[in-house]
């Protein structure tokens, strides 16, 4: 190998490595030509307070194999950010970072989003009429938990397989931002935060009011502890 064949690959194989918001971003994989990853967490960082970004650690931009068995293009975990390198555009990489985001503030507030008990209030409100909505299209809801605001793989098995997207839409409209509201408590407050950073306050604020007034509070709010 030649010296300039081994600076090559050296340059395709060491990550690309820059600051946002004081955690460190890897880039292992390549964005698709014309994204530019960098100016895309800038965007982030202007758009979102500081406070929500604190305790950050790292960002790592890799097509991880759990992305391909989930079907995820992001994921948050234990304070760092998972971003897959697999996207057609800016505003879809933007999208799922302000999502995640919201999961890590969650870690970071959760006694303010959730104690005085608004949030799974307005959560549980909009299952139950989800849950008559399906009954009343002929589904049988008996066996599975519309009352459990974590993640529960049956409910979200029914929901997606056996009831399926089209449908799902259909029963959750007009109850929920978008479907995947409906999945559990934490991805209703992270589909309602991106909401609120994606312009799409005057919606969220008709169908999620509490919501809606708990996003509100946090980004004008200094002390959330």
């Amino acid at each position: 190998m030649s010296l300039r064949e081994y600076i090559v690959e050296k340059m395709e194989t060491t990550p690309k490595i820059f600051s946002f918001a004081g955690a460190r971003v890897e880039q292992v994989d390549e964005l698709p030509p014309g994204l530019d990853c960098q100016s895309i967490f800038k965007k982030v960082e202007d758009a979102l307070p500081a406070k929500f970004l604190q305790g950050l650690k790292k960002v790592r931009i890799e097509d991880r194999e759990d992305f391909k068995k989930r079907n995820l293009s992001a994921l948050y975990d234990d304070d760092v950010l998972y971003i897959s390198p697999n996207f057609s555009d800016d505003g879809s990489v933007f999208n799922d970072i302000i999502h995640e985001i919201a999961h890590h503030i969650e870690t970071l507030y959760p006694g303010f989003i959730y104690d005085d008990g608004k949030i799974v209030h307005e959560f549980l409100k909009k299952r139950h009429e989800v849950e008559f909505e399906l009954k009343t299209e002929g589904y049988w809801t008996e066996g599975y938990d519309f009352e459990d605001i974590n993640y529960n793989e049956q409910l979200d098995h029914f929901l997606y397989k056996k009831v399926g997207p089209n449908m799902l839409r259909l029963v959750t409209t007009g109850s929920f931002i978008r479907p995947y509201a409906a999945v559990s408590v934490r991805e209703y407050f992270a589909t309602g935060f991106e909401a609120y950073y994606l312009g799409q306050k005057e919606k969220l604020d008709k169908i999620s009011p509490m919501l809606y007034d708990k996003i509100y509070e946090m980004h004008h709010q200094e002390n959330l502890t």
